[in-house]
């Protein structure tokens, strides 16, 4: 048997094809579920195509949910279905979001299944636990920043200095061009389509969902704070290469900002702004550049391509959004109270 301990110690070591592949036969060896589990993401997660993201997220909620049995004493390879309604329970206690809590219980569903496939579970604990019931359309749901409220937001921002263009930067590349903040993590100094020294505002190849590439064309005041920034890199000596948004603290000096000190970033200027509240953060703002677009009049199809969408119907959600804030029945009583 395997140590499951060391497998899961770090969680992209046991994706490694090497780490479960009999070499004279070329067959998996599978000892046990957390082998059955590496096997089945490298294998039947987007055919086998799974992106670095999605095999990040699966690994880091099945070790999740493998480090709340362990806390119980109760053993994951033999988990029944009351535990993983108790596990359902804590979520909810926590306060996760639904869709949290969907992902979370989908992805230890998963990870049942690839036991039941390689003969060593007969059934799925979790195949019918499911997080709840959403009975809210998805446009109530958006948690947007009207335009008042977004001015107070950039007027918090600084204009000048290092870090200060960096942040005024970030802000605006979600808010103002619909950026979501695992592209903002990935952006290079190489993803920008024009040389930075043109005053004429250049574009950004935006690496997306999917890894689907798309270019985002920069409006001119973004295109001059992006130019302010690589001139402040410069005159700090950071290299005009590979990430474009880096730490410049002792910690993580130089080193591609994650995404979770993205989040910090504009967490600090949603505080001092009095903007910061539950469901409002980095993707607050992706929400509020679909929405205010289309009520400026922007055309679906093109906010789809700015925003990276597969799918129409995803960016219809700010249209109907837009259009119950418009046509609120209440606006047609000719009384006033």
């Amino acid at each position: 048997m395997s140590d499951t301990g060391n497998l899961f110690s770090d969680p992209l070591e046991s994706l490694e094809p090497e780490g479960i592949i009999n070499e004279d036969d070329g067959q998996p060896i599978i000892e046990n579920i957390y082998d059955a589990f590496a096997h089945f993401v490298r294998v039947e997660v987007a055919s086998g195509e799974a992106t670095d993201d999605t095999i990040d997220g699966y690994h880091r909620e099945v070790m999740g949910w493998v480090k709340w049995c362990r806390r119980r004493n109760i053993s994951p390879e033999d988990a029944q279905r009351h535990h993983v309604e108790a596990f359902r329970e804590e979520l909810k206690r926590r306060g996760l979001a639904l869709a949290t809590r969907t992902y979370k219980l989908s992805i230890v569903r998963r990870f049942y299944e690839s036991a039941i496939y390689a003969g060593l579970r007969e059934d799925n604990p979790a195949g019918s636990v499911w997080a709840g019931k959403d009975l809210s359309s998805p446009e109530d749901k958006l948690k947007i920043l009207s335009e008042e409220a977004l001015s107070a937001l950039v007027n918090s921002l600084p204009n000048e200095g290092l870090s200060g263009c960096r942040d005024r930067l970030i802000v605006a590349l979600m808010a103002a061009h619909g950026l979501r903040r695992v592209e903002i993590h990935r952006l290079n100094h190489e993803n920008v389509d024009t040389d930075v020294s043109s005053v004429k505002p250049g574009g950004l190849i935006v690496d997306g969902k999917a890894h689907k590439v798309r270019l985002v064309h920069l409006r001119p005041d973004t295109w001059e704070t992006l130019r302010s920034y690589v001139k402040e890199k410069q005159k700090a000596g950071y290299p005009i290469e590979g990430a474009l948004f880096v730490g410049h603290g002792n910690n993580g000096r130089g080193h591609r900002l994650s995404r979770v000190s993205i989040n910090s970033i504009v967490d600090k200027y949603l505080n001092a702004s009095s903007l910061k509240k539950a469901g409002v953060s980095c993707h607050a703002l992706r929400h509020t550049f679909g929405t205010l677009a289309v009520a400026g009049g922007a055309k679906v199809e093109h906010l789809r391509d700015a925003m990276g969408h597969a799918k129409l119907e995803t960016t219809g959600i700010y249209v109907k959004a837009v259009e119950k804030a418009k046509n609120n029945p209440s606006f047609f009583i000719n009384v006033e109270f």
